[in-house]
């Protein structure tokens, strides 16, 4: 359950198709603790106990604090909660009844009650106290009905039950309070699309379609489309990616640590593994730098290091950080745009996915490549063999690519076999991890290319 709040939280900060960006973070990333700052420090300790099986401790502490008498929201909810799993439902009822009439004096709570609210659903759902959770979901979003953190969370566990129904006819709701707006139904038709609710995906798409009114809007409508399965006419990848990482940009970092995201981690592995001397002679690319966060392990080989991306502002970001010797806006799949010369090293952390055929791209980093040079790439994994084509478009907006087609196309563009080929976890959706391939290929050293 808390992979549900995690992955929705994530969608409310970038309102995009997409999920994810195209890098991540240097260190591995876990998920956020449990916002237990909102319990008093009894409470917490009370809860710490019963988690660790040590029930008798729980229960005494529990009913020292219920004796003691008054206590906030959080407290009684949290308390309720333990204190029906600890065998005391007569406390846990009075608690709970307590409860109740809070949430029913609340009228215009500001914006830290809403919060509070949700906090300590979050903390139930970890306690798998699904009915409180709802209720708290139910109440912050009466209390803020236009409220897109509120909508999230009660969409969330009402999908989470199989109440399709319920949460399909609250997301229209908002929608004819917020105006039915084309950016509204498209971040609905996202949430939906990530619980498999075909029905409520399709009535918003098809509704976002006739609010369609801009070029980049059709971009982003087409994108989604094709990730949910649906037929379309064109798909502007060049557009969409634009957009999504401008938008994307600001708290890029953050979201990334939500999702557990491990692009550059891998890349740092792997020039790990393979043990390439530390010289400080290379002229290094980083292709989709992102905001920067394979400089930092990069500066160790390089003499030079190059970082390119298709979003000025996620460039504005990397110079911010200082980490690089030269920064340029470049397409990835246009050789024009890429900077002058040969690189004795390219990376390229968590960006093809979202590349679907990578023949081009494959090519231009082959003509780019000294010979000799080291091209090492991350990409998520494809392992449904029905997939003819090598590679698809998931709902997530991120490619999947099959490691046979890596691998024919990387011979294709005159590359010899990878000198090292691993899977690990690359980031967790919905709670889940979702497993990609880390290669390291040299180009040959006699190279006319």
């Amino acid at each position: 359950m808390i992979g549900v709040f995690l992955i929705l939280e994530t969608l409310i900060m970038s309102k995009a198709p997409h999920l994810t960006g195209t890098s991540s973070q240097t260190s591995p990333a876990s998920a956020p603790s449990r916002p237990m700052a909102l319990l008093a420090p009894d409470v917490s300790r009370a809860l710490a106990l019963f988690e660790a099986d040590k029930r008798s401790d729980a229960l005494a502490l529990s009913l020292q604090i219920v004796e003691q008498g008054r206590m906030g929201l959080p407290d009684a909810c949290v308390l309720s909660v333990l204190m029906r799993k600890l065998d005391q439902a007569q406390t846990a009822d009075a608690l709970w009844a307590n409860v109740a009439d809070g949430l029913g004096q609340i009228t215009e709570a500001g914006e830290g009650s809403v919060t509070a609210m949700l906090d300590t659903a979050h903390i139930l759902a970890d306690l798998e106290a699904l009915d409180e959770v709802e209720t708290l979901c139910r109440r912050a979003h009466e209390v803020a009905p236009n409220d897109e953190k509120t909508l999230n969370r009660l969409l969330a566990i009402l999908t989470h039950r199989d109440n399709l129904p319920e949460a399909q006819a609250v997301a229209e709701a908002f929608c004819e309070r917020n105006g039915d707006r084309f950016e509204i139904l498209l971040y609905l038709a996202t949430i939906f699309s990530h619980f498999d609710a075909k029905p409520a995906v399709v009535r918003f798409l098809d509704m976002a379609r006739t609010r369609c009114k801009t070029k980049t809007q059709r971009a982003k409508l087409n994108y989604l489309l094709a990730a949910n399965g649906m037929p379309v006419s064109d798909l502007d990848q060049h557009g969409m990616a634009v957009e999504i990482f401008d938008n994307f940009a600001e708290s890029y970092d953050d979201k990334l640590e939500l999702l557990g995201n491990r692009g550059p981690d891998l890349i740092f592995a792997a020039l790990q593994e393979m043990d390439l001397p530390k010289s400080k002679k290379r002229r290094v690319l980083d292709a989709g730098c992102g905001t920067g966060l394979c400089a930092g392990f990069l500066r160790m080989y390089a003499k030079e290091i190059i970082g390119v991306d298709i979003s000025v502002k996620m460039l504005e970001k990397s110079r911010a950080k200082g980490g690089y010797d030269f920064l340029a806006r470049t397409d990835l799949s246009e050789i024009g745009t890429y900077p002058e010369g040969r690189f004795d090293m390219i990376v390229c952390a968590d960006v093809l996915v979202y590349f679907g055929a990578l023949k081009t791209v494959f090519s231009n980093f082959h003509s780019v490549l000294s010979p000799g040079g080291w091209l090492l790439v991350t990409v998520e994994d494809e392992e449904d063999p029905a997939v003819q084509s090598g590679f698809r478009l998931h709902k997530s907006g991120r490619y999947k690519h099959a490691q046979g087609y890596l691998l024919s196309t990387l011979a294709q563009v005159g590359f010899p076999k990878p000198k090292l080929l691993k899977q690990a976890r690359l980031r967790n959706e919905m709670s889940k991890p979702i497993m990609g391939t880390v290669f390291a290929v040299q180009k040959s050293a006699l190279s006319f290319g």
